[in-house]
């Protein structure tokens, strides 16, 4: 048993010590599938060099601890080594660390949410022990929750009720008041019940799949009244003959039910719906239950460090009809022929998962890490903002410091017909700290104004590192585009263009965050998170941190810019958008009621300890 020899932090970390064999083939649900295997400690406990601002945890994924060599066998790994000088960086900044190994459920059954549960049952355990718990950093490939929530929203507007059927119901065209009540999954990639230990999230969870119902209800003879929207209690159902029931499948999920409702079929054909208690807020522990809009609130700071999805390198079997391969001799991308149109593989699946190439993103990652602590990059200390379509933070980003009040460059504030892809790539040359990104986006990349393809490969250095399916070839080619995703930033990341810089990014894009295929596959299926666009903006674009969204809404964290501006860390300002919403008790300033509980569906990657102080140098 290895842990900190000095006198004040022994207690603690012995008492954290005891929990090892407690987790050990850990099953949460006494299913005979243990969601923990084993917990270790790693040798890299640390006390805080002064007075101390609480617990971080450091949970990291074996196999990246066993490294990678040229044949079968474990080598050391360098990854160790970074993961030593981080505790002694969170140690300098005043932070106890505490760092174990932890082995998870990786076997076919898709049961993320169950494991994720569990993982939350040890950081419950380390709080008890700990109460100083600050927050904890997940680094590796561990499971996400999938969070689907329904709600009972009352609109008004053209409506068709059974489209393409021979019952088919449009009124006339007009506008009608409807009462729409269906599951929608509003978080694809979701940590809430890792922040939030005091909720009910073990009592929504579901591991099978599940349909859960839908209604669409439309009363054409009321009329909603002007300024009153979602929470308007002038609808609240009732009998009807014009209306449609459906469902919806999902698994794996955990399920915020502000929807629920009732139907009793009555003798003329019709329903009778009675709508229930939409704000019963079953995931909500008692005491956020108290604040004035309830909901859950972050009791600790969660964030992941996983470059699994972004590294993935040219397949080696794919070979031309004269036995090229996708890179030549020099290890170039190359134009790759086949027999014909059909055989020819598509761009996006010419990439296959390299685990050396894992441990060098990570390992770049904390000695980026590092050295934005000791102040390397207190020069780049400027902010910059981007937006197509949207908005831009440039205004909220000047008003959170002093010294960029009057920060006026236009080229670091890109707006409109400004914002093209070609322009972007610039944008990130140009050296800043805190960066905005406003665009319409999805779960592989943000769409900007379209560039010619010259000028956009010119700008990302040249060299392609992507390509496109062109008839029977395969060609390196970013093409006229407007995407700023995988190509693209593989292909500055390749060519090495971004200066010596640090960045940390805040993403106002739908789904920016959200993993492909978490629907219906667990985390650790081969097509999980394919071109994960806020992972490959972090890893190829030297992030440190990102704050984006896993749902398609119109919202932004709010406070965010101030609250990190401060000198608050990362996290917190990501916390403070969920105080800031719990606070107002009028529902309609924050998005109604299906927008009540908007932050749930924002998510934090990187490391949520950095702080703006730290950038310049100065520690706590």
């Amino acid at each position: 048993m290895r842990y900190s020899t000095l006198t004040r932090t022994v207690p603690v970390l012995f008492a954290l010590s005891l929990l090892l064999p407690v987790f050990a083939n850990y099953d949460i649900n006494r299913d005979r599938t243990a969601e923990i295997r084993w917990v270790r400690d790693i040798g890299l406990d640390r006390a805080p060099a002064g007075k101390s601002r609480g617990l971080v945890v450091v949970i990291v994924e074996p196999r990246l601890l066993r490294g990678v060599s040229a044949t079968s066998d474990p080598a050391p790994s360098d990854l160790l080594a970074a993961l030593r000088q981080y505790a002694v960086d969170l140690s300098r900044e005043n932070w106890a660390v505490r760092a174990v190994a932890m082995q998870v459920y990786d076997g076919p059954i898709h049961q993320d949410g169950r494991t994720l549960l569990a993982m939350r049952e040890y950081l419950r355990a380390v709080r008890r022990a700990a109460p100083d718990l600050a927050g904890v950093v997940i680094v590796g490939d561990f499971p996400e929750g999938y969070l689907v929530r329904q709600y009972n929203w009352r609109q008004q507007g053209p409506t068709v009720l059974h489209d393409g059927q021979p019952n088919r119901e449009d009124f006339g065209g007009k506008e009608v008041c409807r009462l729409r009540s269906r599951a929608e999954v509003v978080g694809a990639r979701f940590d809430l019940p890792l922040a939030d230990l005091d909720g009910h999230w073990e009592a929504i969870y579901h591991q099978a799949p599940e349909d859960v119902p839908s209604i669409v209800a439309v009363y054409p003879d009321r009329v909603l009244p002007k300024g009153l929207s979602s929470e308007s209690e002038t609808l609240p159902g009732g009998p009807t003959k014009h209306y449609e029931l459906g469902s919806d499948r999902f698994e794996d999920f955990f399920f915020v039910n502000d929807g629920k409702f009732e139907i009793k079929k009555l003798p003329d054909g019709g329903i009778d719906l009675k709508l229930l208690d939409a704000r019963k807020n079953d995931e909500v522990g008692p005491a956020d239950l108290e604040r004035p809009n309830a909901m859950s609130v972050p009791q600790i700071l969660v964030s992941r460090i996983n470059a699994k999805h972004a590294a993935i390198v040219p397949r080696h079997d794919i070979h031309g009809v004269k036995g090229e391969g996708l890179l030549d001799a020099r290890g170039i991308p190359q134009t790759v022929t086949f027999a014909d149109a059909k055989s020819t593989p598509r761009g996006q699946d010419v990439w296959e998962f390299d685990p050396r190439f894992e441990q060098r993103l990570l390992i770049e990652f904390f000695s980026r890490d590092h050295r934005y602590r000791l102040g390397a990059f207190r020069r780049d200390m400027k902010p910059a903002s981007i937006q197509y379509g949207l908005w831009s933070f440039m205004d909220d980003f000047r008003a959170s410091r002093p010294e960029w009040k009057g920060f006026t460059d236009k080229a670091y504030d890109l707006q409109g017909d400004d914002a093209t892809l070609a322009g972007c790539v610039d944008w990130l040359k140009r050296p800043a700290i805190l960066r905005g990104i406003s665009a319409h986006s999805d779960p592989w990349g943000s769409a900007l104004k379209e560039s010619p393809v010259k000028p956009l490969e010119a700008a990302c250095g040249g060299q392609v590192w992507a390509w496109r399916k062109v008839d029977n070839k395969l060609v390196p080619t970013l093409g006229d585009w407007g995407k700023l995703d995988f190509p693209v930033l593989r292909t500055i990341y390749e060519n090495k263009i971004l200066p010596d810089t640090a960045n940390l990014f805040l993403h106002s894009g739908c789904e920016i965050t959200s993993p492909e295929a978490a629907a219906n596959q667990p985390y650790n299926a081969p097509g999980y998170a394919h071109w994960q666009g806020a992972e490959c903006l972090m890893f190829y674009c030297k992030g440190l941190a990102l704050v984006g969204r896993s749902k398609g809404f119109y919202d932004f964290p709010n406070g965010f810019a101030k609250v990190f501006g401060e000198g608050r860390t990362f996290g917190d300002a990501w916390r403070y958008y969920f105080q800031i919403e719990s606070s107002e008790p009028d529902i309609e300033k924050v998005g109604g009621g299906i927008g009540r509980k908007r932050a749930y569906w924002w998510n934090l990657l990187g490391d949520w300890t950095l702080t703006l102080n730290a950038a310049e140098g100065r520690h706590w």
